[in-house]
């Protein structure tokens, strides 16, 4: 039967090839790979019928072969089993079934990353057909393939330089390594542009010129033809572009009176300010009765010549005696009132740099007050603080007279004329005390107690300056136990020094329930029995009179205390401690021991 199975099926196959590739293959092959369509063809993809391999598919498509030996491009990036033509290239699904799987996202949402090329700001929006046009491609290999096969699509040859697609703005003026300049995130601005890599730097007020001021816009004549083509008919002139001259883009107003080297007056800062502190300019001024030194030589002739509204031009008989012939007192005269010399300006101020003053710790020992201890440390603003009240000192005539001439009022609002007994520290500074000490400084003030080396260190001692000296346990606690902060008179915290308590009660709580006090509502003299070292060693205390009328004797004398002043469970004192009873405790022999005689003595009476 089987073989009879066997030639039947024999003789079908001999009389009807085309059945027996429909018999074998699992299914039609896509449209792309329809002319190797047959049982004769298998071979070529399925080599002496195995599986598939890649050395079979890249047999056909060589244009990968260079991209995967060389680990170029999404072919070449592959890794393992992801190289398998096979993993995303499915065949004999039918005639129009798509051979390209992108993935879930379809083309749009393929990651082209993969590629080795990441599409960042503008080309991420990009379309794909916009990069991937087959007018485009530059690789000889891929455009050969095309020939051959023009109905063939491919993803492969897409440029990667920004000239291959897109039109060349400066019309070959730069190179065509547009990301010198430009990112992909826009266009404009061209944000790795620093004109500083040119041979002009721009410094000064050319930082905020227009492009177009210095490299004019030139009509692009030219007829472009072709898929790239100029978003403008016109583009900026890059180069050449003359500058070793300032007269090359600037006129001279001085119509050559002066020279052509504009540099030796002006700065790229603004030319209305004239540098006087030139070579040439500083010898011609040295020549005068009054020579450029310090910031002198910065500042603009008209500041001093003018001319100013209303007033022409001086340049002879300028009085320059005194700082104050051309500046106001910028402290209102405060210097005056303590020395007829203190309208000087140089005694503190040099031409260099007004606010630089040379009045320092040894120039202070001949005011008032000398700097000592830690006031040497102290900034000048600490204590000449600003007052917006200084400034209305200045007559209303020299600010009108400084705004004419462009000049700026510069005040110093300070105050130096301290009023005021400057031998006392609260003339200066707070006192954190409240007046606690007024009575007991005697007129010593804060001095009494406090150094000027430092106000932390002081020459207090609390045994010779108080009427409670620190003995035993009290020498080792900390102050604050004691002296608590409080709020004073005025709201402010400050430490309570002044009546503080010095009885054993003030402070601490009586561990005993006022037992021992000496009437009731009276505090209980601790000291009678405790010492200020221990307060565990009753030192003074004996079991005798005039302590207690009960005294030890015999075998009472080895027993423990507690047998006798048992504890009240009912009283707690605060945390762990326990009131004892000490007071009304019995002292009859029964009341503490057995009767063994079962009262066969009681009413005797030795």
């Amino acid at each position: 039967m089987t073989r009879k199975l066997l030639l039947g099926l024999g003789l079908l196959l001999a009389a009807a090839p085309a059945a027996r590739a429909d018999l074998f293959s699992p299914g039609e092959l896509s449209r792309p790979h329809a002319s190797v369509e047959g049982i004769s063809n298998c071979t070529k993809c399925h080599p002496q019928g195995q599986q598939l391999s890649q050395g079979a598919c890249l047999s056909c498509h060589e244009e990968l072969k260079g991209r995967i030996s060389e680990s170029r491009g999404y072919h070449g990036r592959l890794q393992g089993k992801d190289r398998d033509c096979w993993a995303c290239h499915h065949e004999h699904q039918g005639r129009d079934f798509a051979m390209l799987d992108w993935g879930p996202g379809g083309r749009k949402g393929f990651d082209h990353t993969r590629t080795g090329w990441p599409l960042k700001g503008k080309h991420a929006q990009a379309d794909c057909d916009k990069c991937h046009d087959r007018r485009l491609i530059a690789d000889a290999g891929v455009k050969a393939l095309l020939e051959k096969q023009p109905t063939r699509k491919t993803q492969l040859g897409a440029p990667a330089t920004c000239a291959a697609c897109h039109a060349d703005e400066h019309r070959g003026q730069v190179g065509n390594e547009c990301q010198k300049c430009h990112g992909e995130a826009a266009w404009k601005p061209a944000v790795s542009f620093d004109h500083a890599r040119t041979a002009f730097s721009l410094l000064g007020k050319h930082v905020k010129v227009a492009c177009d001021k210095c490299h004019p816009k030139v009509d692009d004549p030219v007829e472009h033809v072709g898929r790239l083509q100029p978003r403008n008919r016109t583009y900026l002139k890059m180069k050449p572009v003359q500058h070793a001259s300032c007269l090359d883009c600037h006129k001279d107003y001085h119509q050559g009176k002066l020279g052509e080297d504009c540099k030796k007056c002006h700065t790229e800062l603004d030319w209305r300010n004239i540098v006087t502190g030139s070579t040439t300019d500083r010898a011609f001024h040295d020549k005068t009765r009054y020579k450029l030194e310090g910031a002198h030589a910065t500042v603009t002739c008209k500041a001093c010549h003018g001319p100013n509204p209303g007033v022409p031009a001086q340049f002879k008989d300028l009085p320059f005696a005194h700082c104050v012939d051309c500046h106001v007192d910028a402290h209102g005269g405060q210097m005056k009132k303590r020395d007829p010399n203190g309208g000087r300006c140089e005694r503190c101020h040099t031409v260099q740099s007004f606010e630089q003053a040379r009045f320092g710790p040894e120039e202070h020992k001949a005011s008032r007050y000398p700097l000592e201890g830690a006031h040497r440390l102290v900034a000048c603003s600490a204590c000449h603080q600003s007052d917006p009240r200084v400034g209305e000192r200045f007559p209303a005539a020299a600010r009108e007279e400084l705004q004419r001439r462009g000049r700026p009022v510069r005040l110093a609002l300070a105050i130096y004329s301290v009023a005021g007994d400057l031998s006392r520290c609260e003339t200066c500074h707070a006192d954190p005390h409240g007046g606690q000490f007024d009575k007991r400084a005697a007129g010593k003030g804060c001095t009494a107690c406090h150094e000027l080396a430092s106000f932390a260190k002081t020459r207090f001692d609390h045994d010779k300056d108080t009427k409670f000296a620190l003995e035993g346990k009290h020498r080792k606690t900390a102050c604050a136990s004691c002296h608590p902060s409080v709020r004073g008179p005025q709201g402010a915290v400050q430490v309570k020094y002044a009546g503080v308590e010095t009885a054993c009660a003030g402070c601490h709580a009586d561990v005993h329930g006022a037992q021992f006090a000496p009437r009731a509502g009276d505090p209980t003299d601790c000291a009678r029995c405790h010492a200020a070292d221990d307060w565990k060693k009753t030192l003074r205390f004996r079991h005798e009179p005039p302590f207690t009328s009960y005294k030890l004797l015999g075998k009472h004398q080895k027993v423990e205390c507690k047998a006798c002043h048992p504890e009240v469970a009912q009283v707690r004192l605060g945390g762990d401690l326990k009131l004892r009873k000490y007071r009304g405790v019995p002292t009859a022999c029964q009341s503490c021991h057995v009767d063994f005689h079962k009262g066969a003595f009681r009413g005797y009476e030795p």
